[in-house]
């Protein structure tokens, strides 16, 4: 308050107020000695109500306590993962196992849980899209049904034998292959996988008439490894053998094919690999298994003239070396190929005595993967011996 006098000579009290903008009202007062710094808000987990200062820790709560498991689908006691999965057989419901999930959408339209093993068991030709989910976690899955009935299955064999029968493997011959198995519709798949191999067989061999470039082969082969995979015949057994063996999976034949000669050559390959500290490893052999007619219909030159020095005991292919040699070092030879070749002359001319040149073989495959452990064996052998 202030008290001055007019020009009257009176006192006049003038009440002045304190004027200000209203900002401090929207503000805390912060003192003045430090930086007032809000507190960081708590975050609550949703499902057990305990609270955390950051989203990470939040996280880690929640995988530790509170952990999403991902809906699974198990065909025959085998995970169904992502890739889509083809079945060429009919499927019981009792055959479909579902585990983490509370609901299911089959192909967009959703479906009792208890019944999807029923629903999809009465698809024979169509693809099923599956989405399973549970507490906000979803799996998406896909089965290609293609069930072939057995007469379509004889029918595309039917058509094999008879193209198999000309004893001519050109472009031609499959194409005219492919035309008789078309009114065999359900087993078109089947015919398809037959024909990827044929195909890359061709481009192997370097045929005049194929279009495919010689490294193609391995796509080929492949693709038919997958294609042939899923039906349970002699053809597609023998096909898929073969390509395995090409490629060295030595083991994954001898389960395919375990009465054959291709099966017991692989057997005898995957024994080397696995150990060369028993008897039985330098004396196993395969003379008594022969070729079935299948096996002699598909199996190109070169697999055929491997096939037959490893069906036979060490010691009879002294007489064999320069051969298995000559081959092991022809250019145009594959690669899997001659590791086969190296394995060969390896065990032979160690068996015979001549351990420097089994030596040489052993270190030539030294650093090659899946054989490494059979090379390294040897030129251990070779070394405590001498």
């Amino acid at each position: 308050m202030h008290r001055f006098r007019s020009g009257s000579q009176r006192w006049i009290e003038v009440i002045m107020g304190f004027w200000h903008t209203g900002y401090i009202e929207f503000h805390e007062f912060s003192g003045l000695d430090r930086e007032w710094k809000p507190s960081p808000p708590r975050i609550q987990c949703s499902r057990c109500g305990v609270m955390f200062d950051s989203e990470g820790e939040l996280r880690q709560h929640r995988f530790e306590i509170h952990p999403l498991h991902r809906p699974t689908v198990f065909l025959d006691g085998q995970e169904i993962g992502n890739q889509r999965v083809m079945i060429t057989r009919p499927v019981a419901p009792e055959q479909l196992d579902i585990k983490g999930a509370d609901r299911a959408i089959l192909n967009d339209r959703e479906v009792p849980l208890a019944k999807l093993g029923t629903v999809i068991a009465q698809h024979f030709d169509d693809v099923c899209r599956i989405t399973l989910t549970k507490d906000g976690v979803a799996s998406h899955f896909e089965l290609e049904i293609r069930i072939a009935s057995a007469e379509d299955l004889q029918g595309v064999e039917a058509q094999f034998d008879r193209m198999a029968a000309t004893r001519r493997l050109d472009i031609r011959v499959v194409d005219e292959f492919i035309a008789a198995s078309s009114p065999f519709k359900s087993a078109i798949g089947y015919c398809d996988g037959v024909c990827s191999y044929l195909y890359g067989l061709m481009a192997k061999e370097r045929a005049a008439d194929c279009s495919l470039k010689h490294e193609q082969y391995m796509g080929k082969y492949s693709a038919a490894a997958k294609q042939l995979a899923p039906y349970d015949r002699k053809l597609a057994h023998t096909i898929g053998g073969l390509i395995e063996f090409h490629f060295n999976h030595f083991r994954d034949v001898a389960h395919r094919c375990p009465d054959s000669r291709l099966g017991r050559v692989s057997g005898r390959f995957a024994t080397w690999i696995d150990s060369r500290n028993t008897a039985h490893t330098a004396t196993v052999d395969a003379s008594h298994r022969r070729a079935t007619s299948i096996e002699r219909v598909v199996t190109e030159m070169d697999t055929e003239r491997i096939l037959d020095w490893a069906t036979r005991p060490l010691e009879s292919l002294v007489g064999d070396v320069s051969d298995i040699d000559e081959m092991c070092h022809r250019p145009d030879v594959e690669e899997f190929d001659r590791v086969k070749l190296h394995m060969l002359l390896g065990e032979t001319l160690f068996a015979t005595g001549n351990r420097t040149a089994a030596l040489a073989h052993a270190r030539t495959l030294r650093n090659v993967p899946a054989v490494d452990v059979w090379a390294e064996s040897l030129i251990r052998e070779i070394g405590e011996q001498a």
